[in-house]
Formats: structure tokens, C-alpha cells, sequence
């Protein structure tokens, strides 16, 4: 099967996460996969995947360049003779089907938690101009039903996949915990999170001055690359707590699947976004229990109570809660990490995702 990938973002969001995670699939089943976006940047070095630029210009803030992406469209698609369009992002679904809808099928990919406006041209375009429609989470896919009136054999859901053989449950390296300040034998919280407001770090650095007097050998481990006034702010706050001496910050790191052996419980303390989570994938797929704030799409990741435990967003008391009960129970960290792995390749592997969009390209007669 012939493919092409759609998106017009100029940057890596969870929309194009979603997109390269897709064009992955379809090269996985073995397909022709062609991925266009801006500069032919995002799906570059991909096996089994082709990279295609759109025309320079910023189709979503222009109207004379969505124009000519939609005419470039347009003459791609006779060409190639694809036999599906995959969009992602609105102004994408929307070109397709001014430049496409008419030469392939469009399946659009909405791999973001925001639901799409509820108004009559998204009906329209929804309903009347899309073979199918694909989300990363199921509130979502219940707007797509509810709101513009989509047929719910149209709507598919599909976790946004994580790579299991990548991140995979992995014997505690002394001297990697050593390198990041953690005494050996001490136990390991860590949180994995660009240093950004909306990642809840302030919420976690409160809970942890409650942990921190529970579990006095134990440490904090801080992944992610610095943000406005971070880490700065951050380790003020740590030292205003008392707890400096129990939190590393490991800035940006390119080793997280081995850092992750090295945790004991894995944190994620945000407030908002999480559209698909990469990082409660990555800690469940490592073998991690995981206690993590119960927003975007973790709900629909995390069993709370098998797989690990949801919290309130904002709350460092039942946070500090979570946390301290999951590290003075060993044998439950045991069993919530090895149900957190067990789900993460059943549900959200690169295998069950190329599977799920199989059977949803086959729903909507895509592929026999």
C-alpha cells in the first residue's frame, strides 16, 4: 500500500509525534510511505520512509500558501497514485481535502487532546471529505462522535506508541546512579520533564520535602532540559525546603532508557498538556511503577492501583502520599512494574499500534 503522511507543522509537537509514529506503522506492515512537512524535516532517516518537502510558506497563517500546498498537493497525489492521505493538524486535514479528497482517501490523525471545533465546516469536512478519523485518546474520539456527529465505526482511538524493545526493564547500574549524585543503595525517584511550569516540577519539590522525611536516604532525580528560569528557580525552592541535598537535576540527558534502571518509582507531576505522554509510556514500558497526576491521556495509560497510582493535578500531599507508599512497599513497586510492562507491549507497542491502524484502515476499506 501506497501512503503519504501530511502535516504543516514547523516544530515537534504531539501532532507530529503522532504523524512520525504513524509513518513508522505503515513501514512497519510493509507499505510505500511518503512524508511531507515543512522542509522535509520530522520523518528524515526513517526506514522505509521517504521524506518530501512542502513548498516554502506557512500555509496556516497565509492564504496565498495554503493555496499553492494545495496545489502541490493536489499534483503529488496524481502522481503517486497513494491509496490513503494520512493529515495531521487542521490546516492539513484541510488541504488534503482541497488538494486531494478527490485523487485517495483521507484518514486524519488527531494525535493531540484538544477536541476539533464543533462548527459546520468541521462537520462538513469530517463527516463528508474523511474516510476516517484516528485519535491518541478517547475523550477526543468521543468529541469527534459527539460534536461533528461522526459515525462511531469512523472514529478509531490508538495510544501513541513507545518503543518497547528500546525502553525495556534493565538491572540497576551503580555506577550510572553514582554519576548522578545518588548514593548507592539509596532509592530512586525519578521524573522525566522538560523544566517548564506546566510539568508541575514546584508541585513535585513540595511533596518531595514530605517524602524526603519519610525516606531520608532516598533521591529525587530530575531529567530535563532547562526552560525559563530553570533550574535555577527550581533549586531555590529546593533549598528553601531543605531538601537540596536530596535532589539532582540531570539536565537533558540522551541515555534516559538506561537512566530509567536506575529508578525505583517513576514520577510525573503535571498540570495540563500530556496529549500522548511519551514519558508514562517510557516509564511503564521500562518496568517502573509509575504515580503520575491524572491529566491528558495518562488516565487511559495508568491502571490506578496495578500499574501505578493517579493523583490529583496540584496536589503535593497526595502526591508525597503516592509516592512515599509505593517506595516503602517493595513487593507492590515489583508488581506495578511488571503490570505497567506487560500493558505497555499489549497496548502501546510499535507492533500494537501498526496492528490498531491496520484494523482501522480495514474499518474504513482502506486496505482489504
Amino acid at each position: 500500500m501506497r501512503s503519504l503522511v501530511l502535516t504543516d507543522s514547523t516544530i515537534w509537537t504531539a501532532e507530529t509525534e503522532y504523524a512520525v509514529s504513524v509513518a513508522r506503522a505503515e513501514a512497519l506492515a510493509g507499505g510505500d510511505v511518503t512524508f511531507a512537512s515543512p522542509g522535509a524535516r520530522f520523518a528524515r532517516g526513517i526506514d522505509g520512509v521517504r521524506a518530501v518537502a512542502l513548498p516554502e510558506g506557512v500555509p496556516s497563517r497565509s492564504p496565498v500558501d495554503f493555496v499553492v500546498g494545495a496545489r502541490w498537493l493536489s499534483n503529488l497525489a496524481r502522481r503517486e497514485a497513494f491509496d490513503v492521505l494520512h493529515s495531521a493538524r487542521a490546516t492539513a486535514h484541510l488541504m488534503a481535502a482541497c488538494g486531494a479528497g478527490r485523487a485517495c482517501p483521507i484518514v486524519h490523525l488527531r494525535g493531540t487532546a484538544t477536541p476539533p471545533r464543533a462548527h459546520a465546516g468541521n462537520r462538513f469536512l469530517y463527516r463528508r471529505l474523511t474516510r476516517a478519523v484516528v485519535t491518541s485518546s478517547s475523550p477526543v474520539m468521543r468529541a469527534v462522535v459527539e460534536r461533528l456527529r461522526v459515525p462511531p465505526a469512523r472514529v478509531h482511538r490508538l495510544l501513541a506508541p513507545v518503543d518497547t524493545a528500546v525502553f525495556r526493564p534493565r538491572e540497576r547500574d551503580e555506577a550510572l546512579a553514582s554519576s548522578l549524585g545518588v548514593p548507592t543503595g539509596a532509592k530512586v525517584v525519578m521524573n522525566v520533564a522538560r523544566l517548564a511550569p506546566v510539568k508541575g516540577h514546584e508541585t513535585l519539590l513540595r511533596a518531595w520535602a514530605a517524602v524526603a522525611r519519610a525516606h531520608p536516604h532516598a533521591a529525587l532525580v530530575l531529567v530535563g532540559e532547562p526552560w525559563s528560569g530553570q533550574p535555577e528557580g527550581l533549586m531555590a525552592l529546593a533549598r528553601s525546603l531543605g531538601i537540596e541535598s536530596s535532589v539532582a537535576f540531570a539536565g537533558r540527558r540522551e541515555d534516559v532508557p538506561e537512566l530509567l534502571g536506575v529508578a525505583d518509582v517513576c514520577a510525573l507531576s503535571s498540570v495540563g498538556s500530556e496529549e500522548n505522554s511519551r514519558a508514562v509510556s517510557e516509564y511503564m514500558a521500562a518496568g517502573r511503577p509509575v504515580v503520575a497526576t491524572a491529566v491528558g491521556v495518562v488516565p487511559e495509560l495508568v491502571e490506578d492501583g496495578r500499574s501505578g497510582l493517579l493523583v490529583t493535578p496540584g496536589d503535593s500531599g497526595a502526591l508525597a502520599a503516592a509516592l512515599s507508599s509505593v517506595l516503602a512497599d517493595p513487593e507492590l513497586a515489583t508488581r506495578m512494574g511488571s503490570e505497567g510492562r506487560r500493558l505497555a507491549v499489549e497496548r502501546f507497542s510499535p507492533e500494537a499500534f501498526s496492528a490498531g491502524l491496520r484494523a482501522a484502515l480495514r474499518a474504513a476499506g482502506v486496505v482489504a
